[in-house]
C-alpha cells in the first residue's frame, strides 16, 4: 500500500482522521464538558482503519517452548526485519529456521533485564551447509534510512495540515522523546531506525532479537541469537546487529528461571531449557499461519498514542502498536 499522501487520497484520509483526532480543548469547546485526554487504547481504536498495515507472513517465525508446568502453551511470535532492508544475517535465520535447525536446542543464559540467550552453544551442534559469511558491515542498510525519511516526511505533512486547517496541537516525535545515543531517529515501515555517521540500523528496543557477536570483523552467523529483555537496550545500537523483534508472546522468554552463573549463564546443564521449535510461519498450514497489523508510521494516531503514554522517554520507550487479526 502506497503512503496516503501521494495522491489526493491523502486529503480524504487525513479529513477523516481528524474528526476524531480534536484535542481535549476543541472538544470542550463544542460540548462545554471537560473531556479528559484519550488513553492509548482510545487513540488506537480510532485511528483509520486504513492506517493499519498487514505483516507480512513471511517475515513471521514462530518460537516454541514446551508447554508450562500448568500445560499452557509457550509460543512467541518473532517479526523479522523485511528482506529488502536486511542483509546476511537475515537471510541465514531464515535458513537455520527452513532446516529445523533450532529444533531441540537450549536456551542457556537469563540474565535478568538483559537477554535470554539460545542456540548452538553449548551443544556444538553442526551448522547447515552454505550460511553466508556476515561482516559488521550488516548491521546497517541504507534502504532503512530511506524509508524512514520517506515515512516521516509523510507524518510530518499531515501533522502540519492538520494542526494548521483542523485545529490540533499535535506534537513532532522529537519534542516528545529524547535522543541520548547520538543518532536521528525515527519510525519507518513499523520499525524504530537510527541513522549515524551516516549509516542506518535497526534501534536495538526491548524484545530485539540480538545474533552473537565473535572477534571483529566476525559478526557470527546469526545461530546463537539473544532475546533483548532490558529497558536499556539502546547501548547495543551499531556494536551488536539485530535481526527482528517480538511482536507477541514476549512474557515466555522473560520469565523464566535466571542463570546463577556469571552474565546470567545457567550454571549446570541441567537447567538449559530445550526449544521445541522455530517455525517460518509461511511454513505452516494457512489456517494456522498468525496475522498482525501494525500502525502505520506515516498515521498521525502513532505520535497521538505516543502522548497517550506520556511521551518523554527515547523511542523505544513506548512500542510501535501491533495488533493480532482475530482468526
Amino acid at each position: 500500500m502506497k503512503p496516503f499522501y501521494s495522491t489526493k487520497s491523502f486529503f480524504l484520509l487525513l479529513a477523516g482522521w481528524v474528526l476524531i483526532a480534536l484535542p481535549a480543548h476543541a472538544q470542550d469547546e463544542i460540548s462545554g464538558a471537560q473531556t479528559p485526554p484519550p488513553t492509548p487504547e482510545q487513540v488506537l481504536n480510532a485511528a483509520p482503519a486504513e492506517h493499519w498495515l498487514p505483516i507480512s507472513v513471511s517475515d513471521l517465525m514462530i518460537f516454541t517452548l514446551p508447554d508450562d508446568a500448568e500445560g499452557n502453551k509457550r509460543q512467541t511470535v518473532i517479526q523479522l526485519i523485511p528482506s529488502e532492508m536486511s542483509g546476511a544475517h537475515v537471510r541465514n535465520v531464515r535458513k537455520f529456521a527452513a532446516t529445523r535447525w533450532w529444533d531441540g536446542t537450549k536456551i542457556y543464559r537469563v540474565a535478568k533485564d538483559f537477554v535470554t540467550q539460545f542456540g548452538g552453544n553449548p551443544d556444538n551442534k553442526k551448522l547447515p551447509k552454505n550460511l553466508e559469511t556476515v561482516p559488521e558491515s550488516d548491521y546497517f542498510n541504507a534502504a532503512l534510512g530511506t524509508k524512514r525519511d520517506t515515512d516521516m516526511a509523510a507524518l510530518d505533512a499531515a501533522v502540519a495540515y492538520s494542526n494548521e486547517y483542523q485545529g490540533t496541537e499535535i506534537r513532532p516525535l522529537m519534542k516528545m522523546i529524547y535522543e541520548s545515543y547520538g543518532a536521528k531517529v525515527g519510525f519507518g515501515a513499523g520499525w524504530p531506525i537510527g541513522t549515524k555517521d551516516g549509516k542506518a540500523f535497526p534501534l536495538t528496543c526491548r524484545g530485539s532479537l540480538s545474533p552473537a557477536h565473535y572477534d571483529p570483523p566476525d559478526a557470527g552467523t546469526g545461530a546463537e541469537i539473544s532475546f533483548v529483555t532490558g529497558e536499556a537496550a539502546r547501548s547495543l545500537d551499531m556494536t551488536f546487529g539485530m535481526v527482528g523483534r517480538v511482536i507477541d508472546g514476549l512474557e515466555h522468554v522473560t520469565n523464566l528461571p535466571l542463570g546463577t552463573a556469571a552474565g546470567g549463564f545457567y550454571a549446570d546443564k541441567s537447567e538449559h531449557i530445550v526449544i521445541t521449535s522455530i517455525r517460518l510461519a509461511s511454513e505452516l498450514p494457512v489456517a494456522e499461519q498468525p496475522r498482525y497489523e501494525y500502525l502505520a508510521s506515516y498515521s498521525p494516531s502513532l505520535l497521538q498514542y505516543i502522548e497517550a503514554h506520556g511521551g518523554y522517554g527515547n523511542i523505544c520507550t513506548v512500542p510501535v502498536p501491533i495488533r493480532k487479526i482475530a482468526e
